[in-house]
């Protein structure tokens, strides 16, 4: 019995995964999509993305009957931003150790002089 539940669970999963990807290659086909799709493709509700078009923190499209369009580039560049990224602790780490060294370099160069 475990084992059928087992199985039954992974392919559940594995047809949730089909799905997703699915919809992923039905995104790339266009160049635009409306709220729906966009809220899929970024893995956030509807109700984050409208609040992030309020804002202005996602680029996207109005037309003139209030509609809402993303391009898919533009999603893809927006994810990518550097201002999106988090480094990691090795980065932080050693930016924190070039920012000291230099720091010491600078502090040493204004005793010299």
């Amino acid at each position: 019995m475990l084992e059928h539940q087992n199985i039954s669970e992974v392919l559940e999963r594995v047809l949730i995964e089909i799905e997703q990807t699915q919809k992923l290659i039905k995104h790339r086909e266009k160049p635009f999509l409306t709220i729906d799709e966009a809220s899929d493709y970024l893995v956030i509700s509807k109700a984050t993305l409208y609040g992030y078009t309020s804002k202005n923190i996602i680029p996207f499209y109005k037309l003139q009957d209030r509609r809402l369009y993303f391009k898919i580039s533009d999603l893809d560049e927006w994810i990518l931003s550097a201002k999106n990224r988090n480094r990691s602790n090795d980065e932080i780490k050693c930016n924190a150790t070039t920012k000291i060294l230099k720091d010491k370099s600078q502090a040493q160069s204004k005793v010299i002089l």
